[in-house]
């Protein structure tokens, strides 16, 4: 099973978050994922139960050899909010401390979120009837500063057209200035 899963991610990374898109200039729903996945910088690691500790030991043992672990949720909070709600609270317990590294963010992938912006996911076809959600453990200065680089390109006018989702930002960048005043 997790070896089915771990191929489902890679093709639906190189299929939707990979490939460049016409309407964003070419650019690709995730400009910086097919070099995480070229330089084997992509881990991934899995939630098998409803604790939570996979994750947490996602966190506290951050590996820098990797941009981004995928941590696949197999017992995922089946209501979605819910689900969100919890992630926005690990975040900030993040920041404060609570598992050392105050340099991490988790971005969640709910079975039921609607379609992104961002990822047109519509022409991918899933390899498994395996059903899982997904945190993506990463670095918060790093993730932050290539949002900045991307904000001096077209590339969320693109995506985003006059709706640019400024909140979806606000938390983030609330955490990463906190950060920057500590180092």
């Amino acid at each position: 099973m997790e070896l089915a899963i771990r191929q489902e991610i890679r093709e639906w990374s190189a299929q939707t978050l990979e490939k460049p898109l016409e309407e964003y200039n070419g650019m690709s729903g995730c400009p910086y994922a097919a070099s995480s996945w070229s330089n084997h910088r992509v881990k991934i690691s899995f939630k098998r139960n409803k604790s939570f500790m996979p994750l947490y030991q996602a966190i506290e043992s951050f590996d820098d050899a990797y941009d981004v672990d995928i941590v696949v949720d197999l017992e995922f909070e089946e209501d979605q909010t819910a689900y969100h709600e919890r992630i926005d609270v690990i975040n900030e317990a993040i920041s404060e401390g609570a598992f050392g590294d105050k340099d991490l963010w988790i971005m969640g992938f709910h079975p039921d979120d609607f379609d992104s912006q961002v990822v047109d996911s519509e022409d991918f076809e899933p390899s498994n009837d395996y059903v899982y959600a997904m945190m993506y453990v990463q670095r918060l200065a790093k993730l932050h500063e290539a949002a900045y680089k991307l904000e001096r390109t077209d590339y969320y006018q693109s995506v985003f057209g006059e709706s640019n989702p400024d909140h979806v930002f606000k938390t983030r960048e609330l955490f990463y200035n906190k950060l920057k005043e500590i180092a």
